[in-house]
Parts: C-alpha cells; structure tokens; sequence
C-alpha cells in the first residue's frame, strides 16, 4: 500500500510546473521529463525535487518517515517551501523554463488529491519513487531519482528512459561536461587555461606537442592533467565523474583517459568530498 505523505498539499492546485538543469538527452517525449530540480507551485507551496548529484547545497537526499516506523532515502531532496519567498530559494538553480508540453499543461489547474512514497521493484537502482495523484487523472505522475542517469529527476508516467552508453561529440549535449571543450576554467602550471580541450592549452605546451618523439603520449598525459585539474577546481563536476557507471565515448579522447583522471581523484582523497 502506498503511503500518503505531505498531507497538507491535498486539495491544492498546480499553478505553475518549472524544469531546472535540463540535459539535451536523447529523448523527446513530451510525456516524460529530465532535469536536474523540479518545482511544483501550487497555490500556497511550491514543492521542490532536486538533485545532490548535480547541487552542492544539497548534498544528501531526503529522508522520509512512513507509517510502519521505517526511514525511505529518496535519494533525490525534497523541499517543501511557502509561496512566498521560494523565488529567493529558486534562484540558486540555473536554466529554469516552465514546462509547456501539452502532456503537463493539462495538470495546471487541477487539485493534488494525494503524494503518494511508494517501493520500487527490487530492480531499480532508487528503491523509493513518489506519486502525485490528480483531480482528473487516472494516471498518477511518477517522480524517480535517476542517479546513475547523471543525478537527473525523472518525472512521467513511469516509463523510464534507459541509455546504454554515453556518447559525447560536443559539450552542447547530454554529458557534456565530460568533453575537453566544456567552458569550465582551471588553473595547472600557474596559468588560466581557458578549457582542457587542446586548441586552448598554453602555447608553451603546446609547442611542446609539436615537438614532441610521441606526440600521442604527449597529447594523452597532457589531456589527463588537464582534466584533473579542472575536476579537482570544480566540485560538483567532480561529483558527477565519479558517479559515472556506464561505458563512455568522448571524441577525440583516449578510452582510459577519464579512468585515470577518477583514480587521481580518489587517490587524492577527493572521492567522497561534496
């Protein structure tokens, strides 16, 4: 039986549904949504799912009582707030859009019956999901944490998005922080280099590329240098690198080189820092 949680959001309308921290991820149904921190407004409370994986202020999922005396990690965080003043609250995520697709306009207006925390099947990496049950729907909206999908949330009717393998040919996509070329700025040899990617390195370097006997060997160690560095000066990237468990393809790297750069971080005791 599902447990009844947040009993003072029943009766409530849904004005509003934001996204934050959306990926270009592989998939386009309007039926189904992928992001970093959701935010349901309703008439007097705006109810927020977001991500510890991708968040650093908040860095461990909630935990939630139920009925039988047990303690369900939700895994994402759960924030109640008053309407009033949660504006303040949201403005600590980025790329935040309301969520127009006709799927999810059709919930705007209708009362929140009842927010279900229920057990998923023993399968699933997240063993808590909840419910939102609406006025006029038969079909209650799924909400699920998605660690291993790069710490998204994921929100529909339960049919879940499966990726077998991370691609990445560009940071302007899905993963995208994963690419050399993503525009997040670090600091090696006491110089401020603008991306990992190597038409930005130094050009000390890289007339040392140019030079070099093996300029492949040059290339690789230079690359994995790099990227530890940027991973080390940006916490929450290094968060998620660490929580990649599925096989990875980023053009132009070699296939070992993100697997060296997660050991120096281990190594250097960063693997479990926020």
């Amino acid at each position: 039986m599902p447990e009844t949680v947040f009993h003072e959001l029943a009766g409530q309308r849904l004005c509003q549904l934001w996204a934050f921290d959306q990926d270009r991820f592989p998939h386009h149904s309007g039926q189904t949504i992928l992001a970093g921190a959701l935010a349901w407004v309703f008439e007097d409370a705006v109810l927020v799912f977001s991500s510890p994986l991708r968040h650093l202020h908040c860095t461990q999922g909630s935990v939630i009582g139920n009925d039988a005396g047990s303690l369900c990690d939700m895994g994402l965080r759960v924030t109640p707030l008053a309407l009033d003043g949660a504006d303040v609250w949201l403005s600590r995520f980025t790329g935040g859009s309301t969520v127009d697709a006709s799927h999810w306009r059709r919930l705007i207006g209708q009362r929140l019956n009842a927010f279900h925390l229920l057990s998923n099947n023993a399968g699933h990496r997240q063993r808590w999901r909840m419910e939102l049950v609406f006025s006029r729907e038969a079909q209650p909206c799924s909400v699920v944490y998605r660690p291993e999908l790069d710490g998204l949330i994921e929100a529909g009717d339960g049919e879940r998005f499966e990726l077998q393998q991370i691609e990445v040919s560009s940071p302007k996509q899905a993963f995208g922080w994963l690419h050399p070329a993503a525009p997040l700025e670090f600091i090696l040899g006491e110089q401020l280099w603008r991306s990992a990617q190597s038409s930005d390195w130094p050009f000390a370097v890289l007339k040392q590329l140019q030079t070099s006997a093996q300029p492949e060997v040059f290339y690789r160690d230079t690359l994995i240098q790099a990227l530890t560095a940027r991973f080390r000066q940006w916490p929450v990237f290094r968060k998620r690198l660490l929580a990649v468990e599925l096989p990875m393809h980023v053009t132009g790297v070699p296939s070992d080189v993100y697997e060296q750069v997660r050991k120096r971080m281990r190594f250097s005791g960063l693997g479990s820092s926020p």
